[in-house]
């Protein structure tokens, strides 16, 4: 086979005190359980960048697993409890609200806790779906209806709502004390959805703007920008700028599970299949990112201003999104994975970057393969220090269509799809 010669430009980003590419794609933790076991993973909550919880056992007795290091291992706190979670939220490393029922009896009540999972008190709680707390006492809850807790959710107030069409709620959320909105819908009936807000710290709900579809998710910044996820014949994203006077609608295929913005600008919804959508326009735009996997996913976390987020899946399915390694003073190799990025840009012509990391010393091949199995590129061949690389590909003499590029370092390997079109 006739070697064609390609412009290879490599940088290396070593140590600590160095920038990294705004990538956008997410990997997949690998979480350690202990014990071990094949868990039935649903969602789940991170207070911080280390400390999280994922209730398991969807649909049947389960557990509430723990995890003080980023999702790499994870611990059970809480055993058996009597059905899968309706909602598992915690406000920082202490407070903490788990909601389920009891089948066949559908009757529902909350844990709550006060040191970090530790211990669990019981108490009976109306029908709900879905929980906020804006601090330790002060929570609203959703499902047949509204309420309000001001004891930390031992007792629940029904709260007032605009007479309208009686939906269940699936999700609630408070940009401040005072603005709020919740959302909700009937899957069994077209164009069933709805959508309340409140302005006065939750005391009285209007029905806001009319809801072509099942509302499943909320999300605001502010009082003022915000994004609503739909479901039912397809999948939706309506957001607002101006406190929901008025709505940009896009519509998205895929089935939608939750959302989040970091700034008024950027945003990340996801939903079933492995489905990860991407916006920084305010959501005029949405672009699908690789996630890796075809579980569902539930729940998106972002924290370090955006730079650093978790989403909990099905099938034991963690995925971490991260820019901080290598960007503030302090970071170091160590805190790397083994990890292999999508080359940006892709589709592309004629080069391209390719970024890989190193947590250690080890050898490196990466190479570039056709469809039919073909080497046509080696670009890397060699023993390699820890460290963050960036190799510029030109394939310029290569004919359109989709190539792969394999690296093997140690025992990580991983392959991943480029295109070239010309």
């Amino acid at each position: 086979m006739h070697c064609i010669k390609y412009l290879i430009t490599i940088s290396v980003l070593v140590l600590c005190n160095f920038h990294s590419l705004n990538a956008q794609e997410w990997i997949k933790v690998n979480p350690i359980f202990f014990p071990p076991g094949d868990y039935k993973t649903y969602i789940g909550s991170f207070a911080n960048k280390n400390n999280g919880w994922w209730d398991v056992g969807m649909g049947g007795p389960g557990s509430i697993l723990y995890t003080s290091n980023g999702g790499v291992t994870w611990s059970k706190q809480l055993d058996s409890n009597e059905v899968g979670c309706y909602a598992l939220e915690f406000i920082d490393t202490l407070y903490g609200w788990f909601v389920g029922s009891f089948i066949p009896e559908d009757e529902y009540y909350i844990l709550i806790t006060k040191d970090g999972g530790k211990n669990w008190n019981k108490y009976s709680a109306p029908t709900i779906n879905c929980i906020f707390f804006i601090d330790s006492l002060n929570g609203f809850a959703a499902g047949d209806s509204i309420y309000a807790t001001t004891d930390g959710g031992i007792h629940w107030k029904s709260q007032k709502v605009e007479s309208g069409p009686r939906f269940g709620i699936l999700d609630i959320f408070f940009s401040d004390r005072k603005c709020g909105w919740a959302v909700g819908g009937n899957a069994e009936v077209a164009d069933a959805g709805v959508i309340l807000n409140t302005v006065d710290s939750g005391k009285t709900w209007q029905y806001s703007y009319p809801a072509e579809r099942v509302e499943i998710g909320v999300y605001f910044k502010d009082s003022l920008h915000g994004c609503i996820i739909g479901v039912s014949w397809g999948g939706a994203a309506k957001t607002t700028n101006d406190g929901g006077k008025s709505w940009t609608l896009r519509y998205i295929d895929a089935w939608l599970e939750d959302v989040v913005f970091t700034d008024n600008n950027t945003g990340w919804i996801v939903g079933q299949n492995g489905f990860i959508g991407h916006t920084t326009d305010g959501g005029l735009n949405w672009e699908r990112v690789e996630s890796g996997t075809t579980s569902n996913l539930y729940r998106i976390f972002f924290f370090e201003n955006g730079k650093l987020g978790y989403i909990f899946g099905a099938d034991s399915t963690l995925l971490k999104y991260d820019e901080t390694v290598g960007i503030e003073k302090g970071h170091s190799y160590k805190e790397l994975l083994f990890r292999l990025s999508q080359n940006y840009p892709n589709p592309y012509n004629p080069t391209s970057t390719i970024t890989f990391d190193l947590p250690k010393s080890t050898y490196v091949t990466l190479v570039v393969y056709n469809t039919l199995g073909q080497l046509v590129a080696t670009l890397i061949d060699e023993q390699k220090q820890p460290g963050r690389y960036d190799v510029r590909f030109d394939g310029s003499k290569l004919p359109s269509g989709v190539y792969f590029y394999r690296i093997v370092a140690g025992e990580f390997v991983e392959t991943k799809k480029m295109v070239v079109v010309k």
